[in-house]
């Protein structure tokens, strides 16, 4: 029945099509939104199975929940028919397929429509989305009203195509007997997840203008932000594919950067050896300027304490490990700030994110989080962002932007309570081993 479901979806959607005809690129005309729910009753690791075929017919996740995964389904059912562990599936009843939206172009169409309008260029910037440019003018306006606090680093490294990826530095002048303590921030790894980018600079920005009313935590630490870790993948949302994932490497297909990490476990799951995938690892460990710059400044700051990798969607508070499901040496203590930050997060805004281990979501290797925690054992987090379920609107990854500031503000919450638990309780070997 729900097979035959996504059927007339298909159908209807190209009758759609048909008549009206795209005016400009519409890479995702005919493309569905599905979710593949799991039974009540399903044997464990369904989900994992579902998700590992998924991967396998190169189709693009885009959640993945205990009970659900939502997925990017070009037009037709060719890829669903050709996987045979998601045919058995739906065959046996253990899952079914509903359409969540029939035109994925319409929804990116539309924000397109609402950016290009006159009035957003002069809106103020947390009102919107902006782009590339216009980010790094704010972070440099930020640094320059605020010349004892904030510091631009204009370049860290270059990527693909020769683009300086920024860095912001936020402190106070304060001076301290011992060096401070950092945190290290970074948002847009992956290009398509834009409001990973806008809590980042709501951090940035509420970190300012809190300084004022409460200095202890800028005369205590040092956070060091990568605002935009992938800027040639974010330049290319914005003039091409709205959900591309990858940076522009591999002649053009894309790395996924947040695979790409010389971790101790590149390329051992999770990850796949084909650039047409999403979730392409690259060539080698650290194969990617994009990788090798954000990876040497951070190994280059003396005393981190803590990282938080900030990505969209499903509203998740991720700790180590990716790459195994064994706990880390410092399971309790990460459970506890994961936990918290998402108690932190419910009492600012009533949202729901839970606080698991990466690896209990699914296998990934590669990563920053994995890569912070093996090389400097601080509290290493991955945070994911809304929207919870971004099929009950459609949109996912195309957040509306009224939900930019009510993010960064339950965020924000979340934030200065893991940072100022991590300064408390530091990690037992994670200024050590610096």
């Amino acid at each position: 029945m729900q097979l035959l479901k996504l059927l007339s979806g298909a159908v209807a959607l190209l009758a759609a099509t048909v008549i009206a005809a795209p005016a400009r690129h519409q890479p995702y005309a005919g493309h569905q939104l599905v979710r593949l729910n799991v039974a009540p009753n399903a044997p464990d690791q369904t989900v994992q199975l579902l998700h590992k075929a998924l991967n396998a017919q190169h189709l693009d996740v885009w959640d993945v929940q205990s009970d659900h995964i939502d997925v990017r389904l070009p037009a037709g059912l060719k890829s669903f028919q050709e996987a045979p562990h998601i045919a058995a599936l739906l065959k046996s009843g253990t899952a079914d397929a509903t359409v969540l939206h029939s035109n994925i172009q319409q929804i990116v169409d539309a924000e397109r429509a609402r950016l290009s309008r006159p009035e957003a260029a002069t809106a103020p910037f947390f009102s919107d989305y902006q782009p590339y440019d216009t980010i790094v003018a704010w972070y440099q306006d930020l640094a320059n009203a605020n010349p004892t606090l904030v510091t631009f680093v204009p370049s860290i490294g270059q990527t693909v195509n020769g683009v300086d990826i920024f860095a912001i530095r936020i402190t106070s002048p304060k001076a301290s007997s011992t060096p401070k303590k950092q945190f290290f921030f970074q948002g847009l790894i992956h290009a398509r997840e834009w409001v990973s980018g806008t809590t980042v600079a709501y951090l940035a920005n509420q970190l300012v203008a809190d300084y004022s009313k409460d200095a202890t935590l800028l005369n205590a630490a040092e956070f060091v932000f990568i605002p935009v870790v992938n800027p040639d993948g974010y330049k290319y949302t914005w003039t091409d594919e709205r959900l591309w994932r990858k940076n522009l490497g591999a002649n053009g297909q894309g790395v996924d950067l947040n695979r790409n990490y010389d971790d101790g476990h590149w390329n051992q799951g999770g990850s796949s050896d084909d650039p047409s995938d999403e979730t392409y690892h690259g060539d080698s460990a650290a194969s990617e300027p994009e990788t090798q710059a954000v990876q040497n400044y951070f190994l280059a700051q003396t005393n981190v304490v803590g990282g938080i990798d900030f990505h969209s969607y499903s509203q998740l508070v991720l700790r180590p490990y990716g790459y195994t499901s064994a706990s880390s040496p410092d399971e309790t203590l990460n459970k506890k700030l994961g936990d918290g930050m998402a108690a932190a997060i419910k009492k600012n805004s009533k949202q729901v994110y839970s606080s698991i281990k990466s690896y209990d979501l699914y296998v990934t290797t590669g990563t920053s989080t994995d890569f912070w925690y093996k090389n400097r054992r601080i509290y290493s987090f991955a945070i994911e962002l809304r929207p919870t379920d971004g099929g009950s609107s459609g949109d996912g990854f195309v957040l509306d932007p009224s939900q930019i500031i009510p993010t960064g503000q339950e965020i924000y919450a979340a934030v200065t309570y893991w940072a100022k638990a991590a300064l408390a309780s530091p990690l037992p070997s994670s200024l050590k081993s610096q």
